[in-house]
């Protein structure tokens, strides 16, 4: 199965995105946008793991997550990877300071390497996808996205857990179930080691 780890958003911030790139969706470029409620921080995307590594992501995911205590994000602007001019994917960004995600996902990352599941390859740059493009758009379109979202915020994230979940892809657009939660309950400062799978 597909799966990812992931940050949930309030009601509240998915409905202000929702609101802020409607006039761009309104646009009919080829661009397949992101259901409200599908909307969330990735942290790790798994890719296929069979149902029998579950149990291993979890073990890993309660030792990283009792090492930090709850902290929040805020929501604001947006952008495009790689770039305004081709954008493959379009995002809502965060504020700065950016430190704890950022320190949460690398020890995810620690873990998660160590028990022999892939390392991403790129930077981590916490974002929220609200858009894939699927085809080439109008000239300078990129920019206008960016603008649209450009000084808008979109409320505070309150992080005190992260999901494990199985993503679906069907016709209608991608379907995720939560399998697992996982609450941070920890001080933020304890190192978190990797763990080699036996």
């Amino acid at each position: 199965m597909r799966a990812f780890l992931g940050i949930g958003l309030p009601a509240g911030v998915r409905e202000a995105i929702a609101s802020a790139t409607a006039k761009v969706r309104g646009l009919h470029a080829p661009v397949a946008w992101t259901a409200p409620k599908n909307l969330h921080i990735t942290l790790d995307f798994l890719g296929e793991i069979s149902p029998e590594r579950v149990a291993l992501v979890e073990r890993l995911m309660r030792a990283v997550a009792s090492g930090f205590a709850p902290f929040s994000l805020t929501a604001e602007g947006g952008g495009a990877f790689p770039g305004t001019r081709n954008p493959r994917v379009l995002w809502v960004g965060f504020l700065e300071p950016l430190e704890l995600v950022r320190q949460l996902q690398q020890n995810m990352g620690n873990a998660l390497s160590g028990a022999g599941f892939p390392r991403e390859d790129r930077p981590f740059h916490p974002h929220i996808t609200v858009g894939r493009t699927r085809g080439a758009l109008p000239p300078a379109w990129g920019e206008r996205f960016v603008q649209a979202l450009s000084g808008k915020g979109f409320g505070v994230v309150p992080v005190s857990s992260f999901t494990l979940h199985e993503s679906r892809l069907e016709p209608s657009g991608a379907v995720y179930t939560p399998l697992c939660d996982f609450r941070l309950d920890g001080s933020g400062k304890r190192e978190i080691r990797e763990e080699r799978e036996l």
